[in-house]
C-alpha cells in the first residue's frame, strides 16, 4: 500500500468518523487508521501482519498504567462491519473493516453542532449536550451493540471551595478538573459539567468491567488534585451505568444520578451497575 493511499484512507477515516481496518486476501491485516489506534491504544505497527481472526484486543476501556484483559478482536470490537472488495475475476481479494465511532454523519454533525453550542461560560460541554450525546450513543447502541457508559464524577467538598475560593475561582477549579480528565481520557471519550460540582463522562465503546476500571482511575486522579494554595483536596465520588437496551435518555441519567448518590455512601467513593 503506498503513502498516497494511506493518506486517503485516513482522510476518509477522519471525515466520517469511522475507525477503518483493511484484511488482505489472507484475512491479515494491511491498515489500521489512527482512529483503530485510539480506541484500541495499539499502534499499527504492533497489528499490521496479524490475522484477524488470532489478533487480541483490551477488552474495552483501561488504564495506561495496567495490564488490560485481552479478547478476540471480533469480541472486543463488536460493532465493527466487514465488507468485501471483488477484483476484476469476482474473487474476494480484501475487506474493509468499518467501525463508527458516531451514529453516522447526520449524526456526528448534530452531535458536534449540540457539543459546541451548549457550553458553560468556562467552555465547558454542560447537561444539555450530555442529553443530546446520550440520545445519539443509545440510538448508536440499538444499531450497532456497542457499548458504552455514562460516569458522573461529584466532588463532595465543592462547597468549602466555594466559600474559600470564590464563585469565580471556583469556575477556573471546574476547568482544572476537566483539563484533567481530558488528557486521562482517550480521543472519542466525551466529558462535561453536570451541575456546579459534578461531570459527566461517556465512555465510547466500553465494557462495563473496563468502565468501572476507569471510574476507579479518574476518582484517585482528581482526588489526588492539589487546587491552588488550599491545604485540602477535592473529595470525590463516582456512580456510572452502561447503556440498556430500549433506555430512553432521561432514564439513563436517572440510573447515574442514583449510583452517584449509592457512590456517597460506599466506603470506596464507587458505584456502577450494567
Amino acid at each position: 500500500m503506498t503513502i498516497i493511499q494511506k493518506e486517503v484512507l485516513a482522510a476518509i477515516a477522519a471525515g466520517t468518523g469511522c475507525g477503518l481496518i483493511i484484511l488482505n486476501k489472507d484475512d491479515k491485516i494491511e491498515y489500521w487508521s489512527p482512529q483503530m489506534e485510539d480506541v484500541t491504544r495499539l499502534p499499527a505497527a504492533k497489528v499490521l501482519g496479524q490475522a484477524w481472526d488470532s489478533l487480541l484486543l483490551p477488552a474495552g476501556v483501561s488504564a495506561a498504567d495496567e495490564e488490560p484483559e485481552l479478547v478476540a478482536a471480533d469480541q472486543a470490537l463488536p460493532g465493527i462491519i466487514f465488507y468485501p472488495v471483488t477484483g476484476s475475476r469476482k474473487s474476494v481479494y480484501r475487506r474493509i473493516g468499518i467501525l463508527r465511532l458516531t451514529a453516522g454523519p447526520a449524526l456526528a454533525e448534530m452531535e458536534t453542532l449540540a457539543l459546541f453550542v451548549a457550553k458553560t461560560a468556562s467552555g465547558i460541554p454542560n447537561r444539555e449536550a450530555l442529553s443530546e450525546l446520550v440520545l445519539h450513543q443509545l440510538a448508536y447502541w440499538e444499531r450497532y451493540r456497542v457499548s458504552f457508559s455514562l460516569l458522573l464524577l461529584k466532588i463532595v467538598n465543592h462547597g468549602s471551595f466555594v466559600d474559600d475560593l470564590g464563585a469565580e475561582d471556583w469556575e477556573l477549579t471546574n476547568r482544572s478538573v476537566f483539563d484533567q480528565l481530558c488528557a486521562y481520557m482517550r480521543m472519542t471519550d466525551k466529558i462535561g459539567l453536570y451541575d456546579e460540582a459534578t461531570f459527566w463522562v461517556v465512555l465510547t465503546n466500553s465494557t462495563p468491567e473496563g468502565s468501572q476500571v476507569v471510574a476507579d482511575k479518574i476518582k484517585r486522579l482528581i482526588s489526588a488534585m492539589q487546587v491552588g494554595k488550599l491545604g485540602y483536596s477535592p473529595e470525590v465520588v463516582v456512580g456510572g451505568v452502561a447503556a440498556r437496551a430500549g433506555e430512553k435518555v432521561d432514564e439513563m441519567l436517572k440510573r447515574a444520578e442514583q449510583e452517584v448518590e449509592k457512590a456517597a455512601r460506599q466506603a470506596s467513593g464507587l458505584s456502577f451497575t450494567s
